[in-house]
């Protein structure tokens, strides 16, 4: 074809339905220059069966035999003793001439798989009876052993003659030359299977691999899989059917079969391979994002975005998953099942407009809101209570839950999945799967993954516009979460403390120190525990040696525990627990050396407000230095003492070295 000065190749077709040799190609290049040309008219049948009997078939010409086994006309004229007489010179001839056999073999192959064919039905009706012509040549005595049976439907017998020969069912067909495409394969696939014994042999898995690798459709390859995923004894499937179902069956697959298979399979791939139930989950993720399910359910382009992107970063946790429940809307729902999908009792429709999936990852729950205006994740401990709840109660809805106390809650702005992975990594101690060296779901330049430093860090401006789009995401999640009860007993003041300690939070993620300690401060000042612990920790972790700074901290630190922050309780333990030690020890020591001998050390006498930092600090080196007695001891502690009360910093190996001699003098 050209147009306008181009030329255009005809495109190429694929040939599934060729054969290698075709048989017509058989009679136009015979080499054969004696072949008999037709009569005219055309001989009739009559004719050629007093011909074949006379064994004269040389003078009946390729278009002459073709012409009497496709003119129902001639056979209409036939009585019945005619037409069976017919029949048996007709099928000798075939056997006996090669080209004739090639065109009338096809055509019987595809009349039995139904296929159109011109050949008269009397012909392929009567196929049997050539069985038992003497002297049948072996190439033709298979291939009506092939076609008697695809004509009795005696699949197994097939697949037992091709096993017994070790040769695989479209060998068999290109080998006898008959149509490749063909339906009985797909009845085939099965039976390939039945055949061999449930212990596998190394011949056998051999052959099922060849087998598996000549079918052609996903149906075929399907209906073979499902045979062999429960046909063998203790699910023993060898080397080579365990990898052809790891690489094709299994969720985590491309283009995998899963999704197509029966629950049934889905069940027993689940207990022989591990899988966890987070590949259900997938499937519905797959099914709502596609071109259809978003038609069908309106959803937005950014709505379809999210969902698959969840679903990605929650793929590389997949072996984390233990129980699975998915509330699905009731429109989300009857789709799924109006697409076929099969369903478990883990998934349930229910009064919303959003999907949330609820997943089980060893410590903690995990909550996803996969659509809404804040459509985040929340992270619940996996106790009782929290379990039965999210997993068990069937009035469950979306209020509920937010209503729920949680340990986080986690947003879906740019870069989400680098501060997720770092939370589930550091906060909750749960890794990915193991040996993943890329994350899914991100792209190359940022997916690379350590199980000790985690994902690579994203750029400034991808920092700088999460920032910016987490800042109002936050002021809306706080907007609704003030609307739950959890937060009734707070006043204003403190519900806005918790918005300030949320930015900085978010400061503190890009690296803005600055912002990060002017918004923690504001939040601790409006009565925040959480702001309190966060900013007396950073206060007294400061490189400041005056000790100023850790004074100030331990004020802060102090506080939070008054409000009941747990790890501040803790700490303010420590702080107490030291300043009452030291105070011991000055006063069990001056009490001990006053009863035994009735003196007083030197600093315990002396006016110490004039000694600086430094001079005190020279003072406790020297008596420390020195041997270990109970006047040198109380020396020291007096020093120490003082230095508590200024609230001066006092080194670890002095409380240290005080305490190994309290141990020697038996002060403890």
């Amino acid at each position: 074809m050209s147009s306008k000065g181009f030329t255009f190749n005809q495109p190429a077709l694929p040939g599934l339905n060729s054969i290698d040799k075709m048989p017509f190609d058989d009679f136009f290049n015979m080499e054969d220059s004696n072949n008999q040309l037709p009569s005219f008219p055309p001989k009739s049948i009559r004719e050629i069966v007093r011909l074949v009997d006379m064994g004269k078939s040389d003078e009946i010409s390729i278009l002459e035999w073709l012409d009497v086994i496709e003119n129902k006309n001639q056979w209409q004229q036939l009585d019945k003793d005619e037409a069976n007489d017919a029949c048996r010179a007709i099928w000798l001839a075939i056997c006996t001439n090669f080209s004739l056999g090639d065109i009338a073999f096809f055509k019987v192959a595809l009349a039995l798989d139904n296929r159109n064919t011109s050949m008269v039905s009397e012909l392929i009706d009567s196929m049997e009876i050539v069985r038992h012509v003497p002297k049948l040549d072996q190439f033709s005595k298979e291939k009506i052993e092939w076609l008697v049976l695809v004509a009795d439907k005696d699949y197994r017998s097939i697949a037992q003659r091709c096993y017994t020969h070790n040769i695989t069912p479209m060998a068999v067909v290109r080998k006898l030359r008959l149509p490749k495409a063909n339906t009985y394969q797909q009845k085939l696939s099965e039976k390939l299977i039945k055949i061999v014994s449930p212990q596998l042999t190394t011949r056998s898995e051999q052959w099922l691999e060849k087998c598996f690798k000549e079918l052609v459709t996903t149906k075929e390859r399907i209906i073979f899989c499902e045979a062999a995923i429960h046909h063998f004894s203790d699910y023993d499937y060898g080397t080579a059917i365990q990898s052809l179902l790891e690489e094709h069956c299994l969720p985590m697959s491309e283009d995998s079969y899963w999704y197509d298979l029966t629950e049934s399979s889905k069940k027993t791939l689940r207990t022989n391979f591990d899988i966890s139930s987070y590949y259900e989950l997938k499937m519905i993720s797959r099914k709502l994002t596609s071109d259809d399910g978003i038609k069908e359910l309106k959803f937005e382009e950014h709505e379809a975005r999210q969902i698959h992107s969840r679903t990605m970063f929650w793929s590389n946790y997949s072996s984390r998953f233990n129980r699975i429940r998915g509330l699905l809307p009731y429109k989300t729902y009857d789709y799924l099942q109006a697409s076929e999908l099969h369903l478990s009792e883990q998934i349930e429709s229910f009064n919303s407009n959003c999907e949330v999936y609820i997943f089980e990852l060893n410590k903690i729950i995990a909550v996803e809101f996969l659509r809404g205006e804040l459509s985040e994740t929340r992270f619940f401990k996996n106790n009782e209570w929290n379990a039965k709840r999210l997993f068990e109660s069937k009035e469950l809805s979306i209020d509920e839950i937010r209503e729920m106390s949680q340990l986080e809650v986690h947003d879906h702005v740019t870069s989400w999945q680098y501060f997720c992975e770092k939370q589930l990594r550091t906060k909750f101690k749960l890794l990915p799967n193991d040996n993943i060296p890329y994350f899914k779901g991100l792209p190359p330049a940022v997916n690379t993954y350590s199980p000790t430093v985690g994902l690579p860090k994203p750029a400034q401006s991808y920092l700088n516009e999460r920032a910016e789009k987490l800042e109002r995401w936050m002021e809306l999640f706080w907007k609704n979460e003030f609307r739950t009860s959890k937060y009734g007993h707070q006043n204003g003041l403190q519900q806005k403390s918790n918005v300030y300690l949320g930015k900085a939070q978010i400061m503190q993620e890009i690296g803005n120190d600055e912002k990060f300690e002017f918004y923690i401060s504001k939040a601790a000042n409006q009565g925040n525990a959480e702001a309190m612990w966060q900013l007396g920790k950073m206060k007294v972790l400061s490189n400041d040696r005056s000790g100023k700074m850790q004074e100030y901290g331990e004020g802060w630190v102090l506080k939070a525990a008054e409000l009941g922050h747990s790890k501040a309780i803790e700490a303010s333990k420590k702080i107490t627990k030291r300043d009452s030690k030291l105070v011991r020890y000055r006063e069990s020591s001056l009490n001990r050396l006053k009863s035994s001998i009735g003196l007083v050390p030197e600093m315990a006498g002396a006016d110490l407000s004039s000694y600086t930092r430094s001079v005190l600090i020279s003072l406790i080196k020297q008596y420390l230095s020195l041997s270990v007695n109970m006047i040198n001891f109380s020396n020291a502690a007096v020093l120490l003492c003082v230095l508590e009360e200024r609230n001066e910093v006092i080194s670890n190996d002095f409380l240290a070295q005080i305490d190994v001699w309290a141990q020697k003098l038996k002060m403890k």
